[in-house]
């Protein structure tokens, strides 16, 4: 049996007691190496993406030679349903990455975004483990269908959303590995049970049967009439 309580539960405990402030363990987490800086190579993956998707377009509006190759490319058309579809599911993810930013830098005890000492398990976090990501990802991919018809949809459009879904995925598993099961050891390993890592249909699923199994081991004779 794995005993591994983490290595910020004295930090989360202190901030909870109001012993340092959000600052403080924010510095000591960095002090520690369990702090999240973002460089370059977090972004290389959205980089890539946008290169592939909205290169074709570029090129058949500026009509650059060079680049003529890329402005050829058939467009991949599709139906007014789906184009809507993107549209709503872009304007739906816009409150989740609202939500996640609230969640990280209120109640995950540094003041923060990026840095966590508190492991948060409600709100988003109780359906994926990365609700700011899924929002993001989800939000990225609608908008390339979304403006489909002034910015063509290609095959370099599908490639850059491999791209992105890998780089995503790959970039999840460094954060888990590298930093959360550090942070929190056999919590967030239960956790990681618990709550799928991006796949929100299960997400919700296993959700409502935890709340539903919550409810049915309410004891009848605590419930006050």
């Amino acid at each position: 049996m794995i005993n591994d309580e983490g290595k910020v539960k004295d930090l989360a405990e202190k901030v909870r007691k109001g012993d340092i402030t959000p600052k403080e363990a924010q510095r000591e987490l960095r002090k520690r190496g369990l702090g999240h800086e973002e460089t370059w190579k977090d972004f290389i993956g959205f980089v890539v993406w946008g290169i592939l998707c909205f290169l074709p377009g570029f090129a058949k509006q500026t009509g650059i030679g060079i680049l003529s190759f890329f402005a050829q490319l058939p467009p991949i058309e599709f139906p007014p349903i789906v184009i809507y579809i993107s549209i709503a599911l872009l304007i739906a993810m816009i409150p989740p990455a609202v939500v996640h930013y609230y969640f990280n830098s209120r109640k995950g005890g540094c003041g923060s975004e990026d840095h966590t000492v508190i492991l948060l398990k409600n709100g988003p976090y109780a359906i994926v483990r990365h609700p700011g990501g899924v929002a993001w990802i989800t939000g990225f991919l609608a908008s390339t269908i979304a403006i489909s018809d002034h910015m063509p949809f290609t095959i370099l459009s599908v490639a850059g959303t491999i791209v992105l879904l890998v780089f995503c995925h790959w970039g999840f598993l460094i954060e888990e590995n590298e930093l959360n099961l550090k942070k929190w050891g056999d919590e967030y390993r239960q956790y990681m049970k618990e709550v799928p890592r991006f796949n929100f249909i299960l997400g919700l699923w296993r959700w409502a049967k935890r709340r539903n199994k919550q409810g049915s081991e309410i004891d009848p004779q605590t419930i006050k009439v």
